[in-house]
C-alpha cells in the first residue's frame, strides 16, 4: 500500500482545517439564526396575545378540554364587547380545532388540507369562505375557527368578513355564550395561532379520535407573516 509522505499529510491537514472551521462556523450561525427566530416569534406572540406562547399552548391543551361553566352575564361583564372601526387581522377564539370540518356546511367532512389545496389551486377563493367575527377587548375574534384556519394555513387573508357583534343567535354553538365560553377556557386570550387536534393517544393514555378535545396536537396553524405585521401595527396604535 502506498504510504503518504509526512510533508503530503501535513499539506492535506492544512487544507482540511479551514474547511472544517468553515463548516463549524456555518453550523453555529445557522443555530444562532434559528434561536434568534424562535426568540423573535416568542416575543411577537407575547406582544400580540398578551401571554407567553408556550404557557398559552399549555393552557389551551389542558384547560381547553374542560367546558366553562360561566354564565353569559358573567362573561359579558368580563369582556369588552363594544365594536370598533378598524380593520385589524382576525384572531382565533377557540383552544383547538379538529382536522376535519363537520358534516354540515359547505365542506361536509373535508379535511383542512383538502380545502387548503383547493384554495391554493384557485378552485376556491377567499370569498368562498366567509369568516364571522365579534369584537372582544378591541380585537376581532372569529366565530368559525376552522374557516379562518384553512385560510391562514394557505397563507391567505380573509376577504369576506362578517361582523356578528350583537347579532349572534341566543343558543347553539355559534351563540355569544358559546363563543365566549370557548375563549374563557383558553385563558381569555384570543390567539394568532391555532392548535389542530389529531387522533392518537390522549394525555390519560386513551385511544382517541380527533373529534375529542383531549388529544395530541397534530400541527399549529399561524396567522401569515404579513398579517402578523399588521397586527403589530394595530397593537402599537392602541398604546
Amino acid at each position: 500500500m502506498h504510504q503518504q509522505s509526512p510533508r503530503l499529510r501535513q499539506f492535506i491537514l492544512l487544507l482540511l482545517v479551514p474547511i472544517s472551521l468553515a463548516g463549524q462556523d456555518s453550523f453555529v450561525r445557522a443555530h444562532m439564526a434559528g434561536s434568534n427566530h424562535a426568540e423573535t416569534a416568542e416575543t411577537t406572540y407575547k406582544e400580540l396575545n398578551g401571554i407567553d406562547r408556550n404557557l398559552h399552548r399549555e393552557i389551551r391543551q389542558i384547560q381547553g378540554t374542560k367546558p366553562s361553566t360561566q354564565t353569559l352575564e358573567q362573561l359579558k361583564a368580563k369582556y369588552d364587547l363594544s365594536p370598533r372601526s378598524d380593520t385589524c387581522p382576525v384572531y382565533f377564539g377557540q383552544p383547538t380545532i379538529r382536522q376535519r370540518f363537520s358534516g354540515e356546511g359547505i365542506f361536509r367532512r373535508a379535511t383542512l388540507d383538502e380545502v387548503v389545496v383547493e384554495l391554493k389551486s384557485g378552485n376556491l377563493t377567499p370569498d368562498d369562505i366567509p369568516v364571522q367575527f365579534i369584537w372582544v377587548d378591541g380585537k376581532r375574534v372569529t366565530v368559525n375557527n376552522r374557516s379562518l384556519g384553512v385560510l391562514y394555513k394557505a397563507g391567505i387573508r380573509p376577504t369576506k368578513l362578517v361582523d356578528r357583534t350583537g347579532t349572534l343567535p341566543p343558543e347553539g354553538s355559534e351563540s355569544l355564550e358559546a363563543v365566549l365560553r370557548r375563549l374563557e377556557v383558553m385563558g381569555g386570550k384570543p390567539s394568532t395561532e391555532m392548535l389542530v387536534r389529531t387522533g392518537g393517544i390522549s394525555f390519560d393514555g386513551r385511544l382517541t379520535e380527533a373529534s375529542d378535545w383531549n388529544v395530541p396536537m397534530g400541527e399549529i396553524v399561524s396567522m401569515p407573516d404579513d398579517l402578523l405585521i399588521e397586527a403589530s401595527t394595530c397593537k402599537q396604535r392602541d398604546k
